[in-house]
């Protein structure tokens, strides 16, 4: 069979499998470095270069950095020391995949493609005669993925370098002080282009083609100077170690663009080249000043107690708000050094607890101000004269009274070491507070606003951690070491806001899909709405037009934070060959794995197969009047209802998982060189990382794979991501 596509031409009408490993090229990652280091009586350096060249699984994508870095530490005298590091990288990515959208994101339109659609037919059809982007879609913004990879362009230039310098002087054998100065500076270069005849954007006027370019420029800077006095001495069996210091942080960025629209020249991305020029500037600079101290006191060496407090301020609140002290309490017990009789199968006991506090203002520079920008265009005004005009310059309602963030913990937890140290167990319990956490809430558009910053209130995290490590067997030949984690955590939103009445924040969503915070219930909450239903729970369909109907509630569906996470780790030497199996899971949590809904409503799911047959469904349920449905809906406007409808509960999904992370198989060659031989060391290893999904809830994709993963956003999902990949790698490490 034949079918007619694009421009009358005919292709094979058939399914096209393997579309993903079709479409999607094999990725390679290259990396190789050498280092020189030498070592003396009174200093030493290290000196490295590394090399990184990555393609990547779409075939336009590739990235490559290059890494310098140098460290130092010489004695200048007996007293004084001088250290310091200093990194240099440049990097160059051409073309990163655009995600979580439509406009030239090639995944989007992958995984949405008809199966019969062929890529070569999509190959030869990219644009028209006249330049301008051949339209294949009812949605103007699912472009051709050759269209999008071959007339999109995005390129990003990073130079980046930081470092710092260390002096340090022994005033006696027991006092120093301590002076260092850091820095991070970066300036990333980034244009990317709308192409010519791109088919959403509106003509360009005569004499012109449509189309922008962007051309942005970034600089950002981070200054640390600090210092410490520190002094440690020993009182018989009584210790004590005490350092004072205080640091100043500068941080400033400066971001400079400018997008042209519509061209002179067809192909020709430059800003001389531009009808249109928006020039956009703009600054941000924040300061955060602290002291801080720490004493330690020991008895014989098991018992120890530290204190410590610091206070910060920040310059990003107002000034009644900005100072925040914070202290913290750490006490532990080393049993088995205090007592001598303990059984010997107990190498090692400790006993700890802790309190501790600290903050953060957690909000960006000029959020506690309303601040303004002047259009870079001219209007006229009413007589007719070209005028600058002013508006605000933001969506974010300020808030003058933004309290710093503040968390307390309070653990306590117990290391042991058994058999000669065979068997090793570390268990905490903790138990968080968080006041004031500054979140940015949803709020009515009809305000010119978006969003308002507020303090939210009190939340709540408590858990344990426990890690488990043991040798099942130890021979001389052979070694099996087996290395176990687990932690479970649970929280609660305590308080929002200062009224009883303010119960529910909602943090990020749309269409069905929402994360709030509400009081009483675990932080990250997901709602949606659910199918109507009648007091027997029948689903109930419009009698007219046979479509499923809408409870206009949103229903909590659960959580989209992990309860349990973990992972275990078998190792296994044999003379020389090392094997590591590296297992891990995240389990109790849920997500809204909306890209299901594209499915369905493309016609990709198995859930639109009922009704294909004989061109309509009739959905199994009744009618607002409590009757049997018996009207029939056309099969695609009835698969394509949820969307608008906002209806996500059949892709509310368990999005825990176990999977085998990595293998690593390796041999030390070292023992076989000979000792007069120039190479003092070699190892040669592989290592598959991402290996195999041992088990997963969640319907048509990778849990890991959804694509808003911030904690605004988390469990929310709606476009498909890349193909989630398998790595298979060697490094080869040689010492002279």
């Amino acid at each position: 069979m034949t079918q007619v596509l694009f421009d009358n031409k005919t292709y094979p009408y058939e399914p096209v499998y393997n579309r993903v490993k079709q479409f999607y090229r094999t990725g390679t990652n290259f990396t190789n470095t050498v280092t020189v280091a030498n070592n003396g009586q009174n200093g030493g350096f290290s000196l490295s270069f590394s090399n990184t060249d990555n393609k990547g699984i779409m075939e336009n994508n590739t990235f490559n950095r290059k890494v310098i870095n140098l460290g130092f530490s010489q004695n200048i005298n007996k007293r004084l020391t001088a250290s310091g590091n200093i990194n240099y990288s440049k990097e160059n990515n051409v073309n990163p995949p655009q995600l979580n959208a439509q406009d030239f994101s090639v995944s989007t339109v992958v995984f949405t493609l008809a199966n019969s659609m062929p890529f070569q037919a999509l190959r030869d059809n990219q644009t028209l005669p006249n330049g301008d982007e051949f339209v294949f879609s009812r949605f103007l913004v699912r472009n051709n993925p050759y269209y999008s990879m071959n007339y999109h362009f995005e390129n990003i230039l990073r130079d980046r370098i930081f470092g710092n310098l260390a002096l340090k002087y022994q005033i006696t054998d027991w006092l120093y002080l301590q002076g260092r100065i850091a820095q991070d500076y970066y300036i990333r270069n980034q244009d990317y282009n709308i192409p010519n005849g791109y088919a959403p954007i509106a003509k360009a006027p005569t004499g012109y083609v449509n189309g922008s370019y962007t051309q942005d420029v970034r600089q950002n800077t981070e200054r640390n100077i600090d210092f410490i006095l520190g002094g440690n001495k020993t009182f018989g069996k009584i210790g004590v170690d005490v350092t004072l210091g205080g640091n100043t942080r500068y941080a400033r960025n400066d971001y400079n663009s400018v997008t042209v629209q519509d061209f002179v020249q067809p192909g020709l991305y430059t800003v001389a080249n531009g009808r249109v020029k928006n020039p956009v500037y703009a600054l941000s600079e924040k300061k955060i000043n602290s002291i801080y101290g720490s004493a330690t006191v020991s008895y014989n060496d098991y018992l120890f107690l530290t204190a410590t407090a610091r206070n910060d301020w920040f310059s990003t609140l107002a000034p009644l708000n900005r100072s925040i002290l914070y202290p913290s309490v750490t006490g532990s017990f080393v049993f088995s050094q205090a007592f001598e009789k303990l059984p010997e199968w107990i190498s090692f006991g400790k006993i700890r607890a802790a309190y501790a506090q600290v903050g953060s203002d957690n909000v960006n520079p000029y959020s506690n101000a309303l601040y303004y920008q002047v259009d870079n265009n001219s209007f006229p005004n009413p007589s007719g004269q070209a005028v600058p005009v002013g508006g605000i310059n933001t969506s974010v309602v300020p808030n003058k009274n933004l309290r710093p963030l503040r968390i307390q913990e309070a653990e306590v937890g117990l290391e042991l070491k058994l058999f000669n140290n065979k068997v090793g167990f570390d268990f905490t319990y903790y138990h968080k507070t968080t006041n004031d956490q500054i979140l940015s809430a949803q709020i009515s558009d009809a305000s010119s606003y978006t969003n308002k910053l507020i303090n939210v209130g009190r939340s709540m995290n408590q858990g344990l951690e426990m890690a488990l490590n043991f040798s099942p067997v130890v021979t001389t030949a052979f070694r099996w070491d087996v290395n176990a984690n687990v932690s479970y955590n649970t929280s609660k939103v305590l308080q929002l806001g200062l009224s009883p009445n303010d119960t529910v924040i909602t943090v990020s969503g749309g269409s069905g899909r929402v994360l709030n915070q509400v009081v009483g219930k675990p932080i990250g909450q997901l709602y949606t709405f659910m199918y109507l239903r009648d007091a027997q729970g029948r689903q109930v369909f419009d009698q007219n037009s046979g479509m499923p109907l809408r409870n206009n509630t949103l229903v909590d569906v659960g959580n989209a934070l992990p309860s349990y996470f973990g992972g275990i780790t078998n190792s296994f030497t044999y003379k020389g060959i090392y094997l590591s199996v590296l297992i891990d899971f995240k389990l109790g949590h849920k997500m809204i794995a909306g890209r299901n809904i594209n499915y369905l409503r493309h016609g990709l799911s198995k859930r639109t197969l009922p009704g294909r047959d004989v061109g309509y469904v009739i959905g199994n349920g009744v009618n607002p009047n409590g009757e049997v449905n018996t009207t029939k809906a056309a099969v695609q406007p009835f698969y394509e209802s949820l969307n608008p409808l906002g209806i996500h509960e059949d892709f509310v999904n368990n999005a825990g998982f176990w999977k085998l992370r990595q293998i690593t198989l390796g041999y030390d060659f070292t023992k076989l060189l000979p000792q007069t031989f120039f190479i003092k060391g070699a190892k040669l290893s592989a290592v598959a990382n991402n290996v195999l999904i041992i088990k997963k809830w969640t319907e048509n994709m990778d849990p890991e794979d959804a694509m808003v993963t911030s904690d605004n956003s988390v469990g929310l999902d709606f476009w498909p991501g890349l193909p989630p990949t398998r790595t298979i790698g060697f490094n080869l490490n040689v010492r002279f």
